[in-house]
């Protein structure tokens, strides 16, 4: 058995990620952010530390984190642990050295941020953070990740809901972000941890998905022709693509086909931008939604004098990130605000008006009249997701009864209680 075990950390050269033996100091100390890069000492401190060793021919590295002690101790007690099992003494099993919470929120959030998509870190890194601030201040005050148990991750929960009065549908969610980071950094498999499905899903109702009305769309888009032309466009094209909304935000004229009118998803590393899924896609529209595109993009050249790369750009080329706060405003403006929801009556903005509403209304339309394989391309869901049937929401009460709903049960009434009367 090889029982030596190395310390190294994994840091930033150039555009790549290696890993680089940490500078030693004259105490025999590892140097906090100093690594060997070609024989000299580098400042580094970005990354983390890791362990190498081998078990038979199989290279093993375990991420320790960004603290140059914790690393070093991780070392030692993992030495001391495959000597004493070498030589026959009974030890307890290990999988991983014991990690800080700090250390394992920041070894992990790290590769988060590597291997994600930048909304999916930030989403993670808010919840994380929270979870470390109620955890020092009010929580249990546990220090390692091991120390933490199943009543202090449901004491999370209930926080959530109490204090900082989040849904219980945004509680389960930041539960299953949590669940995850100690499941991970614990290596343990998928289905183990303190955590079950059940936890996260208590007192979650399942909506219906929501979409807009004809009504609604038409008053929407007809607000928009005397003040804000630029706007209907916008809107228009959220519609017709089922795009998402940094999908519109970062589309460029260069996604347009003009000839075969197609519009196409593509990844904007200079945005940071990364499609979900990491799947491109080419969605067809009308020829007046590409001819309406067409004349957006002469008129602002000829406005402002200059050719922007972005579709949907503020006045300075930049992109625009205040689609929704469009949207709420000209929805109050056509006299669309419901005036009952909880932000009608706090902010005069209502909540029904949302942007991944357009994406809903896109998918139950396209659900109503083509194979549910066409739908889930063109909506950039993966083979085989069952994410596509989420956006099929039912018929409206109208439109059932246009339809002949009344009649559906018209022969057993006949049947049960004679004739009805029909006029």
């Amino acid at each position: 058995m090889n029982r030596r075990v190395s310390v190294w950390k994994y840091v930033r050269i150039g555009k790549k990620w290696r890993y680089c033996k940490p500078a030693v100091g004259k105490n025999g100390k590892i140097k906090p952010d100093w690594v060997i890069v070609r024989g000299k000492e580098e400042h580094h401190p970005e990354g983390n530390f890791y362990l190498h060793r081998y078990d038979g021919n199989k290279e093993i590295w375990k991420r320790i984190g960004p603290n140059a002690q914790e690393a070093a101790n991780a070392a030692d007690f993992e030495s001391t642990y495959l000597a004493a099992r070498a030589k026959g003494i009974p030890v307890k099993p290990i999988d991983t050295p014991v990690l800080s919470i700090k250390a394992a929120a920041h070894g992990w959030l790290e590769d988060v941020k590597l291997s994600n998509r930048p909304e999916t870190y930030e989403l993670y890194e808010h919840t994380i953070r929270q979870f470390q601030e109620w955890n020092s201040n009010g929580g249990p005050h546990r220090i390692n990740l091991i120390d933490l148990d199943r009543k202090d991750f449901l004491e999370y929960r209930k926080w959530l809901l109490d204090v900082e009065k989040n849904s219980a549908r945004t509680a389960g969610n930041k539960l299953t972000r949590v669940s995850q980071w100690y499941r991970d950094s614990l290596k343990l498999k998928p289905g183990e941890g303190l955590i079950t499905t059940r936890d996260t899903r208590l007192g979650v109702t399942d909506r219906e998905p929501e979409i807009y009305t004809g009504e609604e769309l038409k008053n929407l888009l007809k607000a928009c022709v005397t003040r804000w032309p630029a706007e209907q466009i916008l809107f228009r094209t959220f519609l017709v693509t089922g795009f998402r909304e940094d999908e519109i935000r970062f589309l460029t004229w260069a996604d347009l086909d003009w000839k075969n009118h197609t519009i196409k998803v593509t990844p904007k590393p200079e945005y940071d931008f990364v499609i979900k899924d990491h799947e491109e896609r080419t969605v067809p529209v009308s020829p007046w939604d590409m001819k309406s595109l067409q004349v957006k993009k002469i008129f602002w050249e000829q406005t402002y004098k200059r050719k922007h790369r972005l579709v949907f750009a503020t006045k300075n080329g930049n992109p625009d990130n205040h689609m929704l706060e469009k949207l709420k405003r000209i929805w109050r403006a056509a006299g669309l605000n419901c005036g009952t929801c909880p932000t009608c009556i706090e902010k005069n903005e209502c909540e029904r008006a949302y942007l991944h509403k357009f994406r809903s209304t896109y998918g139950t339309m396209m659900l109503r009249k083509y194979d549910i394989s066409t739908v889930r391309k063109l909506m950039g869901h993966k083979p085989g997701s069952e994410a596509t049937f989420r956006y099929l929401a039912p018929m409206l009460h109208e439109e059932l009864r246009r339809k002949g709903v009344n009649n559906v049960f018209e022969t057993f009434v006949d049947w049960d209680y004679g004739p009805s009367d029909k006029k």
